[in-house]
């Protein structure tokens, strides 16, 4: 990074490099600064080879933090200084990093005893210290080395299925390519203006800073964490934004008229519905980008996508490779979902201090014969003819239900084509009756109030039954993690009752069926316009009906249910039993 760096530096030394909180720097003056700073490193017995923590916010220090350890040799590993200080500790324990650069305002948030030398980079002595070190570009001879492709870039921790964070272990070597498609796919000029969005603790940060630093272009480093909505939206239209990396569940916050400045919207971290697509892509270019932290950021962008394409993950990046795979690691036919392996040179070393996960997900390359290896995403994918590849989810997004496997994924990408869906999340949750069910979260597209039962109606003309959500929960907007990805975890209780409240039963069949309905759902109030899948009702409580309407003289089918769900259609269509 430090050279992709230094050779803008020398090209453009008085463009602005970084604009944050009314402060403009130029390539110069940030150089300058980080040169100062890897020297200090270098006191501190930083090297090639170590690793340092950097306990900063999102801010201009950060990123010259940054450039400061690349040039120095080193790797740096960010630590969210918002995350429990028991996290913290452990983090800094399992890493053992050389050095914890940090600032005043950032010292209380972390553990009083973390076991790791602090640089307090803000403080008067360091202050007086850094000032009156040389500005030039470091020379090997200080370093102790050059700056080798090989060298740890970085450390990310990720979080892993066990609970423990995974700390992914990135090399220099898939940078350059990196960049360069970056630049290429974004065209990213010496004019843009690039957001800095997300948070130093994710690789997606790598993304923006090399894609602005590499062709000259400005980064626009907003002076809050909380980007999402209309704080995100002011980011963008405070700091003219040209150019922007951002999760679908970010995007989805914002109106496209906002931010007309906005000519590249490259969408990435979690899966693209298609009508985010017919909302952005009119009007800018908009690129859809998949890759996993273990592949150095990014492995598969798509070209220019139009409101009318079929959403796919793209193509591969110089420097990568990808198989889409079966179980026994054959490749499967065009079409047929398989397993995700990338190799090429932007594969990570494997997870710091833990070669047992490391050579469970990266293996060996059967198609090569030099040693290299693969890395096995977890995620479902296809390749259609033309070569571009499909998402299909996450292996272990995968949930059963009533004995059928389920892909959530899938069930979402179906209700995301409804014309009033502008984003759609499937769960699995425990209901109250019947076992597990299957919800859907839906934020409806602006002036759209879609129904319960046109979205089912629309699932079921897609989906086979039991992947038809039984519950439908329209909320105004996906929670977000720090990430700015879905949280799941946040998604609230859906609402389970009869409403909308209404005639009380009036013939003989309607009052069977409220008496069936308030027990199989355990509500005291029931209406003739009680809709039974709107209660929570699936297959397995159809059956369970079905029944209790037949002990009780009234002859029901499957199908009558689903084509007629509330109690006043189903009553006046029962025939009498035998």
């Amino acid at each position: 990074m430090a050279e992709l760096w230094e050779r803008t530096v020398r090209s453009r030394p008085s463009s602005p490099a970084i604009v944050s909180n009314g402060e403009i720097l130029s390539y110069d003056e940030v150089n300058a600064r980080a040169n100062r700073l890897a020297r200090l490193l270098l006191d501190e017995g930083v090297g090639p080879g170590c690793l340092v923590a950097l306990a900063l916010p999102r801010s201009s220090r950060m990123v010259i933090s940054v450039l400061a350890v690349a040039k120095a040799g080193a790797a740096f590993l960010p630590v969210d200084v918002n995350h429990p200080r028991e996290r913290i500790s452990n983090l800094l324990a399992d890493a053992g990093p050389a050095l914890l650069g940090t600032i005043r305002g950032a010292v209380p948030k972390l553990p009083a005893d973390i076991g790791v030398p602090q640089l307090v980079l803000d403080s008067a002595k360091r202050t007086a210290m850094l000032n009156a070190l040389p500005d030039t570009d470091m020379t090997e001879d200080e370093r102790g080395g050059p700056l080798a492709a090989t060298n740890l870039a970085y450390v990310i921790y990720t979080s892993g299925s066990t609970g423990r964070p995974k700390d992914v272990a990135v090399t220099s070597a898939g940078l350059p390519a990196l960049a360069a498609a970056k630049v290429a796919t974004m065209r990213v000029t010496e004019d843009s203006r690039v957001l800095q969005f997300a948070s130093p603790s994710f690789d997606a940060y790598m993304t923006e800073l090399l894609a602005a630093f590499t062709a000259g272009a400005t980064l626009v480093v907003p002076g809050t964490d909380a980007l999402a909505g209309d704080p995100l939206q002011k980011a963008l239209q405070d700091g003219r934004v040209s150019h922007a990396v951002l999760p679908p569940a970010a995007v989805a916050t914002m109106s496209p008229d906002a931010v007309p400045d906005l000519r590249v919207l490259v969408v990435a971290g979690e899966a693209c519905p298609a009508g985010l697509v017919e909302q952005w892509a009119p009007g800018r270019l908009f690129i859809n980008a998949y890759g996993p932290t273990e592949c150095t950021v990014c492995a598969t962008m798509t070209s220019p996508l139009t409101p009318t394409d079929e959403v796919t993950i793209g193509r591969p990046i110089p420097g990568v490779s990808v198989r889409i795979l079966d179980d026994a690691l054959r490749p499967v036919a065009i079409g047929e979902i398989g397993e995700l392996y990338l190799s090429g040179a932007g594969l990570a070393r494997g997870y710091l201090n833990r070669p047992d996960l490391t050579a469970q997900l990266f293996v060996a390359n059967p198609f090569a014969t030099d040693g290299e290896r693969m890395y096995r995403t977890g995620d479902l994918a296809s390749m259609r003819a033309d070569g571009d590849i499909l998402f299909h989810g996450r292996i272990d997004d995968q949930v059963k239900l009533r004995g059928f496997r389920i892909e959530l994924g899938e069930v979402e990408s179906v209700l995301s084509q409804h014309s009033d869906v502008a984003q759609a999340v499937a769960v699995l949750r425990d209901g109250a009756a019947g076992g597990p069910q299957l919800l859907a979260y839906v934020v409806p597209t602006p002036g759209a109030t879609p129904a319960a039962g046109e979205l089912r109606e629309h699932a079921s003309r897609f989906l086979p039954e039991y992947m038809v959500p039984s519950t439908y929960a329209t909320i105004d907007a996906l929670p977000l993690t720090l990430s700015g990805k879905t949280d799941r975890t946040a998604l609230p209780d859906p609402e389970r009752t009869a409403r909308p409240a209404g005639q009380e039963p009036r013939t003989p069949a309607e009052k069977i069926l409220c008496d069936i309905f308030r027990d199989l759902f355990d509500l005291s109030e029931v209406y003739v316009c009680s809709n039974f899948f709107e209660l929570g009702g699936n297959s397995i409580l159809a059956v369970d009906l079905i029944q209790r309407a037949q002990e009780a003289g009234l002859t029901l089918t499957p199908r009558t249910v689903v084509g007629n769900p509330t109690i006043e259609k189903l009553a006046a269509i029962a025939t009498p039993g035998e």
